[in-house]
């Protein structure tokens, strides 16, 4: 069974490398503190990392988050597409706790790393980032890019 998620400083030696490319990427759009705006993630751009994207948008002042789109690989490794669905349930269905993490992620523009568990999946173990955004050039952050990538360097 693996264990509550936890928040980690930085990604560790044992993830993805394309994991830590895509948090360069993100950290080199941001401009004196504030997070990209979507204009400026160009889709095929993210081609390599889309499949483990997952777009979550505030709604109601950040009192939830609805799944914008569902990562495909976040799909595979979930055995579950929650696009539509709100943070809350995955919540509410996992113990998760992503919605305080995400309004925080939101109020601080800031990211944030974890270890975690695939929920349905108790024997595998991932790296999950949390990477704000803007969808207006002008606009306050209001999504969450939930990246995924799994981590055979964890214990389960």
């Amino acid at each position: 069974m693996v264990g509550p998620d936890r928040q980690i400083e930085d990604l560790p030696a044992s993830a993805d490398p394309q994991a830590r490319t895509l948090f360069g990427k993100w950290q080199s759009l941001c401009a004196r503190g504030v997070p990209p705006c979507r204009d400026q993630l160009d889709p095929f751009e993210l081609r390599p990392w889309l499949g483990h994207i997952s777009v979550y948008e505030s709604v109601n002042g950040a009192s939830d988050f609805r799944i914008r789109l569902e990562g495909t690989r976040i799909s595979q490794m979930t055995g579950e597409d929650w696009t539509g669905r709100y943070a809350s349930e995955v919540d509410t269905a996992f113990g998760a706790g992503l919605v305080p993490l995400m309004r925080t992620a939101v109020r601080t523009g800031q990211h944030s790393f974890h270890a975690t568990g695939i929920y349905q999946r108790k024997f595998r173990t991932a790296v999950r980032m949390l990477l704000p955004v803007r969808s207006r050039p002008d606009g306050p952050v209001d999504q969450i890019f939930l990246v995924i990538y799994l981590d055979p360097g964890q214990a389960p």
